[in-house]
Formats: structure tokens, C-alpha cells, sequence
């Protein structure tokens, strides 16, 4: 089967296909919005730019297109009819990169969540999806928050060891020098070493 449109036409209609600012990505954050939730979008430090971020919970959003992430066993995740072979690359390659940028992220101790276009479409739905996405994202809060504070706690625990053998070797130190003592030249000498390096 041929395409109905011109290559030209073609082209005019896929250059306006945004990447940002899509209908279920706006719907996302004004739900999130609504609920009491503050973000940042498409921060270009974090890999893949995340859709929404909320650092305060360390949670990446990404709101995917069915079609062009290639949501299996959706309706909304059509094959194309003509330049398939284009397609089915292109598709693939989008999946594979999402897979890759989740994997970063979450490797950087983030939690990454999906959401899908087609978890958007029925207004009856979206609500549902938003106060669970609401709760993902309180979940993911207090896991980070835990995180954080084991982290703190094994830190401190850390620099009280480091202050422990500090303060033994020091009492090592001290304990030599009385057994031996070293001469008060050789010990001026050698702080004039020290000074040198």
C-alpha cells in the first residue's frame, strides 16, 4: 500500500509532531500540579532529559507516545501500513534508548516512572491514574528519604572511625616517643623536612 500523501506532504505532517509539550505530558502536570506537586521539565543534566522531575522525591516521569515508544499490547501502538521497515527501526531505537535512560537514571538513585498516552485518553481514567501516580511518587519520596538518612548515618559512622584510629594512632605515636625519645636536633631537623615538602 502506497501513502495517500505527497513526500512533501508527509514531511509537513510529521515536522509538526512535538517532542515537548504534548497533550498527555500537559495533563500529567497539571494533574501533578493540582495535587500539590512541584517540578522541573526536561532537565538536560539527567540523562534522556526527563518529561518531570521532582528531586525533592528523586522521581524522573517520562510521558510516552503508544505509537512512538512502542507500548506493547496497546491499541493505540498501530503498525504502520507503509514505510514499514522505517518505522519498525525507528520504533525499536526509541525503545532501546528508553530502556538505556531508565537504566542510567535509576543508577544514579532515581526512580523512574512511565506513563503511558493511553492511560490518559478516558477522562474517568485520568484521575485514577494521577492519584496512583501521586502515591508512586509519595512511595518513591520516602524511599529516598530513608536512603538519604542511612547514608547520613554510615557517614557519620565512618568519620567516627577515621576520628578513633586517628586518636589510636596518635596515642601510638606517643607512647614510641616516650619509649624512645628522639633528640630534640634530629626532631627540628626533621620538622624542617617537612616544612620543605
Amino acid at each position: 500500500m502506497s501513502d495517500v500523501l505527497t513526500l512533501l506532504q508527509r514531511h509537513h505532517c510529521m515536522s509538526r509532531i512535538r517532542g515537548k509539550n504534548t497533550t498527555p505530558e500537559i495533563l500529567v502536570r497539571k494533574g501533578l500540579h493540582a495535587r500539590g506537586f512541584r517540578f522541573r521539565l526536561h532537565n538536560k543534566k539527567l540523562p534522556g532529559s526527563p518529561d518531570i522531575v521532582l528531586p525533592k522525591y528523586g522521581v524522573a516521569i517520562m510521558v510516552n507516545g503508544c505509537f512512538w515508544h512502542g507500548h506493547k499490547g496497546c491499541r493505540y501502538a498501530t503498525e504502520p501500513k507503509t514505510n514499514i521497515e522505517f518505522w519498525e527501526t525507528k520504533i525499536a531505537r526509541n525503545r532501546h534508548r528508553d530502556e538505556v535512560t531508565t537504566a542510567h537514571l535509576e543508577a544514579l538513585g532515581w526512580t523512574v516512572i512511565t506513563i503511558w498516552e493511553c492511560e490518559l485518553r478516558n477522562s474517568s481514567q485520568l484521575d485514577d491514574r494521577l492519584d496512583a501516580l501521586a502515591e508512586e511518587i509519595r512511595y518513591a519520596g520516602e524511599v529516598k528519604r530513608i536512603r538519604d538518612i542511612n547514608k547520613q548515618q554510615s557517614g557519620a559512622a565512618a568519620r567516627r572511625e577515621r576520628e578513633a584510629l586517628l586518636r589510636k594512632q596518635a596515642e601510638l605515636e606517643a607512647e614510641i616517643n616516650q619509649l624512645y625519645p628522639i633528640p630534640k636536633r634530629i626532631r627540628t631537623i626533621s620538622r624542617a623536612f617537612d616544612g620543605d615538602e
